[in-house]
């Protein structure tokens, strides 16, 4: 077994920076903003946020990665982290240096360090795992490339070439025909909040129609959940509707965002139809805790 740590970049200050202006932006917003729904979004906001800061602070510190048997462990977090390639399965090697070019599917990426996914020129789609430019190999497995930065490349290299693994170049190439509707992971989501959407909107309707909203109703509410504007149970039941019809305009959006994002990368669309799911969950929360306590 053979073990490899990752060149010491300086990728670290940069995600800690930003961490500090997502949570002094988003904290800020909390303090100035007195509606009951817009401080949920932000609190959640909030826990997402540092959830997925953390993952890559800790991910750039403990990165490593272990050449043992005929296959490749890149691991971080303490083994949370833990991608595995077998050896027989790589098509070809890269390797390459200076400033990192391409679009970031998801992750961190600067010229200089990228961890997450990404689209690289003349590399492909690419899981990033290199916490500096200085030396990189990308390693190309079917559809998908990885990519590392080994403290000792020279070593890693010579690991790879005594397994049979050649270097070699290679021609990009991407999905053309996406069948999402098909794939489990992204209809049963889709499928879910679908239907949120639909008692969003006709929960308060059907309500109205057969009387059983009060006369009156609150419409809006600070922060502490305390009314501060009283309407109709009309006017409640056409806000609430609003709300279903604004997340159906968001679901929209993450759908087409998910078709376009799994032309270079399936795994990545998922995401997009998921911050659709969150939402209306919270929105739907929120309608019936008026309705209970009202």
């Amino acid at each position: 077994m053979k073990k490899y740590n990752q060149i010491k970049g300086k990728g670290l200050p940069y995600i800690l920076g930003e961490a500090l202006l997502y949570n002094l932006f988003i904290i800020i917003l909390i303090f100035l903003v007195n509606s009951y729904e817009l401080s949920n979004l932000l609190n959640v906001s909030l826990i997402v946020v540092n959830i997925y800061e953390l993952h890559y602070i800790f991910l750039y510190t403990t990165l490593h990665y272990v050449i043992e048997g005929d296959k490749i462990y890149i691991r971080g977090i303490w083994g949370f982290k833990n991608d595995v390639i077998k050896i027989s399965c790589i098509e070809g090697y890269r390797r390459g240096s200076g400033d990192i070019k391409g679009v970031k599917l998801y992750g961190y990426g600067k010229n200089n360090f990228a961890l997450g996914k990404s689209i690289i020129d003349d590399v492909g789609t690419t899981k990033m795992y290199v916490t500096s430019s200085k030396d990189i190999i990308y390693l190309k497995v079917g559809d998908i490339c990885y990519a590392v930065s080994p403290e000792n490349c020279n070593d890693f290299e010579e690991e790879l070439i005594k397994q049979g693994v050649k270097s070699m170049a290679w021609e990009l190439s991407f999905k053309k025909n996406i069948n999402l509707y098909k794939d489990k992971k992204f209809l049963l989501p889709l499928i879910i909040v679908t239907i949120i959407i639909s008692i969003l909107i006709l929960n308060p309707f059907i309500l109205y129609l057969y009387g059983k909203l009060p006369a009156e109703m609150p419409l809006s509410f600070d922060s502490g959940f305390n009314a501060v504007k009283i309407g109709t149970g009309k006017q409640f039941a056409f806000k609430q509707m609003a709300y279903g019809v604004l997340n159906m305009a968001l679901l929209f959006c993450m759908y087409y965002a998910s078709y376009f994002y799994a032309k270079y990368d399936k795994k990545s669309a998922y995401k997009f139809i998921y911050v659709s799911l969150v939402a209306s969950v919270l929105f739907l929360f929120i309608q019936f805790k008026i309705l209970i306590t009202f």
